[in-house]
């Protein structure tokens, strides 16, 4: 029985779970085994395709789809809706449009700040350092990141 309820996946995980030959791999595995219900936003979605498309090659990157939508079909996965979470992933762009440097959160990671808020989770599948200063909008001290924080 996996011991963390819902967590959100962000574009790095999820990369690191469709290339077999990346070092941390295995971690992402085992991290995503731990995991009963994973949310996955149709904006890392188009990230996780052009990273595979671009890095390893369009095979990669339909093979990782497949693999995501056969769990989505099974209910493993969620891919929401996001426009009903729009206001709120602007609002997280607003509060950290200095962070990193004058970069700023960009949409992606704003939409899963958001969409860990609609979830009720503070579990975020990703290596991403961003969600380090980033704070759950569910009153949580902070986000707890998988595989790392296992």
């Amino acid at each position: 029985m996996p011991d963390i309820p819902v967590a959100i996946a962000d574009t790095n995980a999820l990369y690191r779970l469709c290339t077999p030959k990346d070092p941390r791999h295995s971690a992402h595995r085992e991290a995503l085994a731990r995991t009963g219900h994973l949310v996955v936003s149709p904006m890392v979605l188009a990230e996780l395709d052009h990273l595979l498309t671009s890095r390893v090659g369009t095979k990669a990157a339909m093979n990782a789809l497949d693999f995501i939508a056969g769990q989505a079909e099974a209910r493993r996965f969620e891919v929401p809706d996001t426009a009903p979470h729009l206001r709120s992933a602007m609002a997280v762009m607003r509060g950290y449009v200095d962070a990193d440097g004058g970069a700023g959160v960009g949409l992606a990671d704003a939409m899963n700040v958001a969409l860990a808020a609609a979830f009720h989770t503070a579990d975020v599948f990703t290596t991403d350092g961003q969600f380090r200063m980033m704070r759950p909008l569910t009153g949580q001290p902070s986000f707890r990141l998988l595989p790392d924080d296992l």
